[in-house]
């Protein structure tokens, strides 16, 4: 649904449909020629595009345009009332960032802090598409662009609309010292402002060291593009952060495979896991985990605390909002698994963080209560 909503979109904006800033603009700038030979030498770029560990595929077959306008205009997947958070601004943070603490914003977008260091990544505020008004937020984010605390990096994971946006770009410019994006996502920095020192590009596997937490690119099952002709242009990547104290893993985006076991095995055990868990359908199952796969990974990480994140923000899929964390909720009780269910903008310390089902209605929480 995601690769089909982006090519909708970017027929949109080369049509020239678009208000304010140039949806043309939102779509950034891929990699030229000359960056792109310079990749020619990693083992997973070839033929001139970045590819995957092992092969993916996309079973679009029965969508039709009938179901895709429909799906547009189908609200019901959408919460009907403002969903609780607790909003924040630069006060709500400590000056020293602190030894393992996460405030998720909704979807993909969360501020880190782990021993001393203070990440934010993969900011989105707006919409998830290059055009206006189409693939809004539910509902604003819990943090304003201008009352983000100071970052010692932006991460970001890929380069889709719902990962990357050009106006959070720009507004950190001049505001963040380092950017560390996979490999070839740096063309679209550079284009919206940032200079190429405040770049870092990662390829699998390579890393860069903020004081003293080590920042790991690792392999995911996704693709990557923001139009009509980049596909796969530039790289995909989850993320370790490995501290003296604390570690943490970010899955990014993608399917489900045995890199979580051997990630594990190398890097784990982790004392967090930020597990991408909504988006999913089975038409796109190699490039989105469904929710017992996302818990499967989290398990194979080794990890201790799991965060649901990738969902809460934004319509991409044929699930309703809330089925994500539901049906992650009942596996991760059912495995004993430690599930950490913030509200939007809550600031967790994973272990003072109590689980509570805020999604459920006013109904099913008095029922719970009752049994």
């Amino acid at each position: 649904m995601k690769k089909t909503i982006l090519y909708i979109s970017a027929l949109l904006a080369a049509a020239g449909i678009s208000i304010g800033i140039p949806a043309c603009s939102k779509m950034g700038h891929a990699p030229s020629v000359e960056e792109s030979t310079m990749y020619e030498k990693s083992a997973n770029f070839q033929n001139g595009t970045f590819v995957n560990e092992h092969p993916v595929k996309m079973a679009l077959e029965n969508f039709n345009f009938g179901k895709m306008i429909n799906f547009f205009f189908d609200f019901s997947r959408s919460p009907d009332k403002e969903l609780p958070f607790q909003q924040l601004t630069k006060n709500s943070f400590s000056s020293t960032p602190a030894e393992l603490q996460v405030a998720w914003l909704g979807h993909s977008s969360m501020i880190l802090d782990i021993d001393g260091v203070r990440l934010l990544i993969d900011p989105v505020f707006d919409n998830a598409s290059p055009v206006p008004f189409t693939v809004s937020r539910f509902q604003p984010s819990p943090i304003t662009r201008e009352e983000l605390p100071e970052v010692d990096a932006v991460i970001i994971s890929h380069d889709h609309y719902d990962h990357l946006e050009m106006k959070t770009i720009k507004h950190l410019a001049d505001k963040v010292e380092l950017f560390i994006v996979p490999l070839g996502v740096g063309s679209h920095l550079r284009k919206w402002g940032c200079s190429p020192e405040q770049i870092v590009e990662l390829n699998w596997h390579e890393s860069i060291i903020i004081r003293d937490v080590e920042i790991i690119a690792a392999p995911a099952q996704h693709f990557s593009g923001r139009g009509l002709t980049d596909k796969n242009k530039t790289l995909w990547a989850s993320y370790i952060f490995k501290g003296e104290r604390h570690s943490a893993y970010y899955t990014g985006d993608g399917g489900y495979d045995a890199r979580f076991k051997e990630i594990g095995e190398q890097y784990g055990p982790f004392d967090l896991t930020m597990v991408e868990s909504g988006a999913y359908d089975k038409s796109w199952h190699d490039v989105h985990m469904l929710p017992e796969e996302s818990v499967q990974a989290h398990i194979e990480l080794g990890g201790k605390y799991m965060l649901p994140v990738h969902w809460g923000a934004y319509d991409l899929a044929f699930h309703k909002w809330d089925e994500p964390i539901r049906r992650v909720s009942a596996l991760a009780a059912a495995r004993e698994i430690k599930l950490l269910t913030p509200q939007m903008g809550e600031l967790c310390k994973p272990w003072q963080t109590t689980h509570t089902a805020w999604w459920k209605t006013a109904q099913e929480q008095k029922l719970a209560v009752s049994n």
